[in-house]
C-alpha cells in the first residue's frame, strides 16, 4: 500500500468509526475483566478471613474460589461475545471500508 493509499485509509470516515468502535468496545471489556481481577485481590489481600469462609455451612467451596472461578467465567464470557461482536459488527465495517478504498 502506498503512502497515498495509506493516508486515504487513515483518514477515511469508516476507519475513523472502525478504530473508535474497536477500543471503546475493548476497553469496556478490559475494564469489566479487571475490575473483577482487582476485586479478588483486594479480597485476597484485605479480607482473607471472608476469601477462605466456605460459602456454605460445612462446604469445602470458599468465597475466594468462588471469586476466582467467577473470574475465569468472565473472561471466557467476555472473549466469547468480543469474538461475536467482532465477526457482527468490525467485520462487516472493515469489508465496507475496503469495497470503499477499492481493495475487494
Amino acid at each position: 500500500m502506498s503512502q497515498l493509499e495509506t493516508e486515504k485509509c487513515l483518514n477515511h470516515p469508516k476507519f475513523k468509526q472502525l478504530t473508535r468502535a474497536r477500543a471503546r468496545f475493548s476497553l469496556s471489556f478490559s475494564l469489566i475483566i479487571a475490575v473483577i481481577y482487582g476485586v479478588y485481590v483486594l479480597g485476597m489481600s484485605y479480607a482473607p478471613d471472608l476469601m477462605a469462609r466456605p460459602v456454605t455451612d460445612g462446604g469445602t467451596m470458599t468465597y475466594g474460589i468462588l471469586l476466582a472461578m467467577l473470574g475465569i467465567i468472565n473472561g471466557i464470557i467476555c472473549s466469547g461475545i468480543y469474538t461475536w461482536w467482532a465477526n457482527r459488527k468490525f467485520d462487516v465495517l472493515n469489508r465496507e471500508l475496503l469495497k470503499e478504498l477499492g481493495h475487494e
